[in-house]
């Protein structure tokens, strides 16, 4: 075999080597930007939207007065505005976690650790509603929703802290090793201290 034909082959079969190496950590790369990029949507959307005053009283609301104040046989879609607000409100936030843990857009520890209990609370009393709504509208009705709760409920907290390796303090009142603070001249038993 000719020499120069071999060195030939063996320099080509390095380029495509190469090439393929090359590929395989630029897509790579691309999947990690494109990760990071959807942690800061889930990120935004568990803070933001969560932390807000309009959040906050639709979930008290659909927590504690919905199923006192409305039947349980009734669509979202049959219930009055300011209820369906509400009703809308938490359900469209927990079915867009859902649907970040449905096309794998973030970890599922971060979403069902920070809202897998909530969710679970919020589905409890939704779920009639859903579920009236589904038979007149279609199956889909909010089923990112439910595949969050069916993987919070699957994975509890406790779980999910052991597989994260979240540390506790061994007892309690904790020790924290910080120096005692005086008590201030206002504080009971700040004349003693002061002795």
């Amino acid at each position: 075999m000719d020499v120069a034909i071999v060195t030939n082959a063996v320099v080509a079969a390095v380029s495509v080597i190469t090439v393929g190496v090359s590929a395989f950590f630029a897509l790579r790369q691309l999947r990690l930007s494109q990760s990071a990029n959807h942690t800061l949507v889930a990120i935004e959307l568990l803070t933001r939207d969560r932390m807000s005053d309009d959040f906050l009283d639709s979930q008290q609301f659909v927590l504690t007065e919905l199923p006192a104040r409305h039947p349980t046989a009734v669509p979202v879609s049959g219930l009055p505005p300011d209820a369906r607000k509400h009703v809308n409100r938490i359900a469209l936030y927990y079915n867009s976690l859902g649907q970040m843990l449905a096309f794998n857009v973030v970890d599922p520890a971060l979403l069902l650790g920070s809202g897998g209990f909530r969710a679970r609370e919020a589905w409890a009393v939704l779920e009639p509603y859903i579920l009236a709504e589904r038979a007149v509208r279609s199956e889909a009705y909010l089923s990112n929703f439910e595949h969050l709760v069916v993987l919070a409920t699957e994975t509890p907290w406790p779980v999910a802290a052991r597989k994260l390796g979240l540390r506790r303090f061994d007892r309690y009142p904790a020790e924290l090793g910080l120096p005692a603070r005086a008590a201030s001249p206002s504080e009971p038993g700040a004349a003693e201290a002061d002795r």
